[in-house]
């Protein structure tokens, strides 16, 4: 090329080419870590809790005389961005028959629309106040489909677990407390 020569001259392809590189990069650059940040904020709201497994009582706590007892359920509660420590979540009824080492665990909650089961000493049922739902000792239904609960009360899972303390061994306790929905008779777990 000589000096005389101007020099060439763009086409506008090119130019178009080389504007469209540059805004193609540019939204990358913004839109990645956009979309990662919100991935980050939103990822709570996805992920899945176990149900805590929680120290409810001692074993001398539930003598085995088949009379139930109730306690209730403190454990830390988080929801997706939160931790609240000791929080009341719920409570059981714990009962041992004679004989037996394993309480039986059930959830103090009626199923048929969320109110306490109340139990009075002395007698050989649990009583819904709401809607007059009543429930064996074993958690069954008294009047079975007839009964306006859709379902008896929630078992729930029990260990037990021994603890050395100066010396004493002391047998724990333990729930694993879960909430179920109501209305339904299928034991469906809540969030």
């Amino acid at each position: 090329m000589s000096e005389s020569e101007p020099p060439p001259k763009s086409t506008p392809a090119k130019n178009r080419r080389t504007a469209l590189a540059a805004l193609t990069a540019g939204a990358v650059a913004v839109v990645t870590p956009l979309v990662a940040g919100i991935a980050a904020f939103l990822s709570p709201l996805f992920r899945r809790t176990k149900p805590p497994l929680v120290r409810v009582a001692t074993l001398t706590q539930v003598p085995s005389d088949g009379v139930p007892r109730l306690f209730p359920i403190v454990t830390d509660q988080e929801d997706a961005w939160n931790r609240y420590p000791d929080r009341r979540v719920g409570a059981i009824y714990l009962l041992r028959e004679p004989d037996e080492q394993k309480p039986l665990a059930l959830a103090a909650k009626c199923p048929h629309a969320g109110c306490f089961i109340g139990y009075a000493p002395g007698d050989d049922r649990f009583l819904c106040p709401c809607h007059t739902s009543a429930f064996w000792l074993d958690g069954e239904r008294v009047s079975g489909d007839e009964e306006v609960s859709p379902r008896g009360m929630d078992p729930l899972e029990v260990e037990l677990r021994e603890e050395t303390i100066d010396g004493e061994t002391i047998v724990e306790v333990w729930v694993k407390y879960q909430d179920f929905q109501t209305g339904h008779k299928e034991r469906i777990p809540t969030a």
